[in-house]
């Protein structure tokens, strides 16, 4: 028997697990397992969290049991549970994943993250192209006899955005698997469909890499935000809407993102198939 939160970030849902000996060794296999929409509690990921000396370790997998980086939604809602179950007393927390150390902040109903610095050279995200590149910046990638003009960065994770005129699910169905496995994406990559609204706002939809179709993402909106400023479609503060609410993204010049909406804890209970 595991204890566990359900929370969701803008429909963007996460099984909360506190580390702990009962916690079955193979975390990939729990994943899978216990975010299973039809024989497990479901959820997009399953994030495991531990307290430090002065901030809490996660670990973030997805449903398909792969691990993630880093989750923009998954860090505010960790932030959010331990924060208002009053596990830690401070309106201010700090969460260290697998790609680094991140600060949130509580403010009013929402959560500000840090994200900190986007990762633009090709070898930081990584991509692979097949000759070399400083940036991958409206970049013509070839698939499947079609080229993508696609925009790429890490903002903890791989990430690869492109423009469209309209949001269809059918296009993103094809096109967002497609390019999550491309060979120029080593470790795979995130998905962002991006319609521009105008000079601050953007309309996304996301394919998320072990996952699929998602309602929001947090990073995935920070990516589409980065796309958006480096190809000149918007200024440097974007209100991005998504299927399940708004995300508001900053990205001064040469600083460092912020990512702010809410997050929401849905049910407490007990895991039983461990």
């Amino acid at each position: 028997m595991i204890p566990f939160v359900k929370t969701q970030a803008l429909g963007n849902d996460f099984i909360l697990v506190e580390q702990n000996p009962k916690v079955p060794a193979n975390h990939s296999e729990l994943a899978q397992r216990i975010c299973n929409r039809y024989f497990g509690i479901g959820a997009d990921g399953l994030i495991l969290w531990q307290s430090a000396a002065d901030s809490f370790n996660i670990r973030i997998f997805n449903r398909d049991g792969s691990e993630a980086e880093c989750s923009g939604n998954g860090l505010r809602c960790v932030a959010a549970y331990l924060i208002e179950s009053g596990r830690w007393p401070k309106n201010e927390i700090r969460l260290k994943t697998i790609s680094g150390l991140y600060t949130l902040r509580r403010a009013g109903q929402q959560y500000e993250a840090d994200m900190g610095q986007p990762q633009l050279q090709p070898d930081a995200i990584p991509f692979i192209p097949p000759v070399p590149i400083e940036k991958v910046v409206d970049y013509p990638l070839r698939a499947n006899g079609r080229v993508f003009a696609i925009t790429a960065c890490s903002t903890g994770n791989p990430h690869c955005s492109l423009f469209v005129e309209e949001l269809d699910d059918s296009y993103i169905e094809k096109v967002g698997p497609l390019l999550e496995r491309h060979p120029a994406f080593p470790h795979r990559t995130n998905v962002e469909f991006i319609h521009v609204l105008g000079d601050r706002e953007i309309e996304v939809a996301f394919w998320e890499r072990g996952v699929g179709r998602t309602y929001a993402s947090g990073t995935g909106s920070c990516g589409a935000t980065v796309a958006s400023i480096l190809n000149g479609k918007t200024g440097r503060q974007v209100l991005v809407h998504t299927k399940a609410g708004n995300l508001t993204v900053e990205w001064p010049e040469n600083g460092r993102l912020k990512l702010t909406s809410t997050a929401n804890i849905v049910a407490e209970g007990n895991y039983l198939e461990a």
